[in-house]
């Protein structure tokens, strides 16, 4: 698996890039408002965005915890300057179980999943605006604003028009 770039960032105390607080405590089960199982994949989870724009998957191994990626990003952090100006790259994060959260720019789907219902396009089951999901502590939240997931204490938001890590 190779990938093409990456980089890690320091975070705002006690706020994410984008002005959302920290996560203070893991995540707990009763946070979750869906059944992880619908997500699943052989030992793998993976969901996508209403729109599909946004893939993640819950990978636990190649050093890989949680993580997204984009079909498409208007925006590109500063950190992947080259990701954005090359067709077959795509601007990614992720954060470890225990590691702090990093931009990826990746040159193939680490984060996509099968086709739902027999589809063309992969990336997992729709994760709808305002559900959570929780896989082994790791917790991501579906908003109208984009993804955001994390460890209890470092994670990541991800969308087309904004990427940010804390």
């Amino acid at each position: 698996m190779a990938i093409a770039a990456v980089a890690v960032t320091g975070a705002l105390a006690g706020y994410g890039e984008i002005g959302m607080p920290v996560a203070s405590a893991l995540p707990n089960r009763d946070d979750a408002n869906v059944d992880a199982r619908d997500y699943q994949q052989g030992d793998k989870f993976y969901f996508q965005s209403p729109d599909g724009n946004i893939m993640c998957g819950f990978i636990n191994a190649n050093g890989f915890g949680v993580g997204c990626q984009l079909a498409h990003a208007s925006v590109v952090p500063a950190e992947l300057t080259n990701c954005g100006s090359q067709p077959d790259r795509a601007v990614a994060t992720d954060v470890g179980y225990s590691g702090e959260a990093r931009y990826l720019c990746l040159n193939q789907g680490v984060f996509v999943g099968q086709p739902p219902n027999g589809g063309t396009t992969g990336g997992g089951k729709v994760l709808e605006h305002g559900q959570t999901i929780i896989v082994r502590s790791m917790a991501c939240t579906s908003m109208e604003s984009g993804v955001r997931c994390d460890n209890g204490k470092h994670g990541f938001m991800i969308a087309a028009d904004a990427q940010s890590l804390f």
